[in-house]
């Protein structure tokens, strides 16, 4: 895109507080309509780590502080969700906090979601049974024997005391020797899943990753446990989550970890599927909707776009590094931008790898999201690094350039597809498939399954039923010929040798039939020389025995098994002093024509 398409404004500045004084991370603002009025407030996670100071909620209402609520501890991430499809007038809010998620409905605590305690090794409970009562010199043993247990699977009190000198044990141990023993992880980040739908006043499921690397997926309703799995089978340590799909039907959860890790959770893991792993630091990530594009910001200054299953595309390199990722959805252009802000104020806009705009924040960007606030659709906030709030207004006429970046594409892609108008019968198509969403994708999963049941018996029976197959590796290919009409045949092979620089050489030809169902001439046939390019025929006579029948028996020889007809003979084209065959083949023989006479 030229300078001069990039340089026109396309952002409406609504407002810019230099004295809101806020400190957030990327997971810790939304735009949600909390008061249930219909017009979306920004609430956000004012994060305080000083002693003397707490973390605040803070929800916005336009440009004024409507609500100011203290934390009980550090947060970690903000959410919204509906909770009951009967009651969808208020949406929940959810903040990670420690231990605990915290749901709040307008404004006021409505539940505390607390994450299960780990199992404790029983060697650790043994171990502090025994500490309280043993004297100072079996004590530096025990805790020897305290050591032995691996470091991420003890509680956070005996981390502690395997870090401590000696001459403070006894002192450590007396302070705790009376409280219970516990192993808590805390939550590092939360998500939001759809339960069936959509629409946004539909229930939608909270899902809660933890430090040790757990996963649960929560009920909207009384806030049970639905489903619980693991990020990934090594240590990690998730920080980032994205959602895609319904949890009643199919969804993916892509997570991003710590450890640079990328995993895939889809319905029924137990536990996520590495897509990727990156060297650097992942700083945030987005998915782009439609191909489901995974987006990553890593601290080397590089956005990488990949695939839904891992697969690398392109890679931009910024000239500054990169401190968060927000999402454009732009429905009435039907497209999604990513917004990338970087250090010093930058903010670019991306549509794919192409840049279609820029502008500059007052300072470096910590958090930017986008969407309707009070009764503006397209709002974008940028809350900077220095605790500055601003707010920007998409301009109506704004279209990026998207259709001119359009026009290198074929007249037939760039034109539009006529789609009808809304029936009746299209309406009540999509009400019962909005009803019926889980019952009919079951059916398709059974059609497709029988589907590919119906292509591996096809391809079975090609295999067994072939009278002409090859061998690519070496070159040979046999076709068969069967000639007669019973009870006496004449099988015709024609062996080619498709190699046009290479003869085959030391080759014979082996025969396997039921020897109470048909008899050969030869069984064993020797092949001589084959020159390049050139076929031999090898011919053997068949003849179809007549069992004989017990007057007083009246069963019949066995001509099938499992369904499959057992009058063929079988072909296989063997080298010397090879154990496995070159090329295999079955052929079906005819049935003799019981109405001509033998001669």
């Amino acid at each position: 895109m030229s300078r001069s398409e990039l340089s026109v404004a396309r952002w409406l500045d609504a407002h810019s507080d230099h004295s809101a004084g806020l400190a957030t991370l990327p997971q810790g603002a939304i735009l949600a309509d909390i008061a249930g009025d219909g017009e979306h407030r920004l609430a956000l996670l004012d994060i305080k780590l000083g002693k003397d100071s707490r973390s605040r909620l803070k929800v916005y209402k336009g440009t004024l502080l409507t609500a100011d609520q203290t934390l009980p501890d550090v947060p970690s991430g903000i959410i919204s969700f509906y909770t009951d499809p009967s009651d969808n007038k208020y949406p929940a809010v959810g903040i990670a906090c420690g231990l605990d998620l915290l749901i709040y409905k307008n404004n006021k605590p409505f539940f505390k979601f607390v994450v299960p305690s780990l199992p404790i090794s029983p060697l650790e409970v043994d171990i502090w049974s025994k500490l309280p009562d043993h004297v100072n010199q079996t004590v530096g043993k025990l805790v020897d024997n305290l050591k032995a247990v691996p470091y991420n699977t003890l509680t956070p009190r005996s981390q502690l005391l395997v870090n401590l000198p000696p001459e403070q044990y006894p002192e450590f141990i007396q302070n705790f020797k009376n409280l219970p023993l516990k192993r808590q992880s805390p939550i590092t980040c939360v998500a939001v899943l759809q339960r069936s739908s959509h629409e946004l006043t539909t229930p939608g499921c909270p899902i809660v990753a933890t430090e040790a690397g757990h996963v649960y997926f929560l009920d909207p309703v009384n806030f049970q446990i639905l489903h619980q799995a693991s990020v990934c089978s090594t240590k990690a340590s998730p920080c980032i989550m994205r959602t895609v799909g319904f949890f009643d039907v199919e969804f993916r959860l892509i997570i991003a970890t710590r450890e640079g890790h990328v995993t895939l959770l889809r319905r029924g893991y137990l536990e996520g599927k590495v897509l990727m792993h990156t060297v650097k630091d992942i700083i945030d990530m987005q998915i782009v909707p439609g191909d489901n594009f995974i987006l990553l910001a890593t601290s080397d200054q590089v956005l990488t776009c990949y695939t839904k299953r891992g697969n690398k595309l392109w890679s931009l390199e910024m000239k500054k590094p990169i401190t968060c990722l927000c999402l454009i959805p732009l429905k009435h252009l039907s497209t999604s931008l990513v917004a990338v802000g970087m250090k010093d104020g930058a903010v670019q806009i991306y549509k794919g790898r192409h840049l279609v705009d820029h502008f500059s924040a007052a300072d470096t960007p910590s958090v930017i999201i986008f969407g309707r606030m009070g009764q503006e659709e397209h709002v974008l906030v940028i809350i900077t690094i220095s605790g500055i709030l601003n707010l920007k207004i998409l301009k109506r006429t704004a279209d990026f350039n998207l259709n001119k970046q359009d026009a290198s594409l074929p007249l037939m892609q760039n034109k539009p597809l006529p789609l009808p108008k809304r029936s009746k019968l299209f309406l009540e198509q999509s009400a019962r498939e909005r009803q019926n969403a889980v019952e009919m994708h079951r059916n398709f999963q059974q059609d497709l399954i029988r589907l590919r049941l119906n292509a591996a018996r096809a391809m079975a029976h090609s295999l067994s039923d072939s009278t002409g197959m090859g061998n690519e590796k070496e070159m040979v290919k046999v076709s068969a010929q069967v000639l007669g009409l019973g009870p006496n045949f004449t099988l015709v092979l024609n062996l080619e040798n498709m190699n046009s620089n290479k003869p085959l050489l030391d080759l014979s030809i082996v025969f396997h039939v039921r020897p109470d169902l048909y008899k050969l001439s030869d069984y064993l046939i020797p092949l001589p020389l084959i020159p390049p390019g050139l076929t031999f025929r090898v011919e053997t006579k068949v003849e179809e025995l007549q069992p004989e029948m017990d007057a007083n028996d009246n069963t019949n020889v066995q001509l099938e098994k499992d369904g499959q007809s057992l009058q063929h003979v079988k072909v296989f084209c063997v080298r010397k002093d090879q154990i496995a065959p070159i090329i295999a083949a079955t052929i079906n023989m005819p049935p003799t024509d019981i109405t001509i006479p033998v001669l």
